[in-house]
């Protein structure tokens, strides 16, 4: 399966929130991210679809 990664401005447009609700969500373990690098994110919207239907996850990693 070739998934095509999103950024958090992707993904707000996608759920009608604004970038920094996505980021908030990671914050609280609502959404799982890919650090790309301490500055990149990116998120893989199955996953994201999945965590909002089922509620938070376990954050992983050592995430800023």
């Amino acid at each position: 399966m070739n998934t095509e990664y999103l950024t958090a401005e992707d993904v707000a447009n996608r759920l009608h929130v604004t970038p920094g609700t996505i980021r908030r969500w990671v914050r609280q373990g609502r959404i799982p991210e890919i650090r790309i690098s301490p500055k990149i994110r990116r998120f893989d919207p199955d996953a994201v679809d999945t965590a909002l239907r089922r509620g938070p996850v376990a954050v992983k990693g050592g995430g800023a």
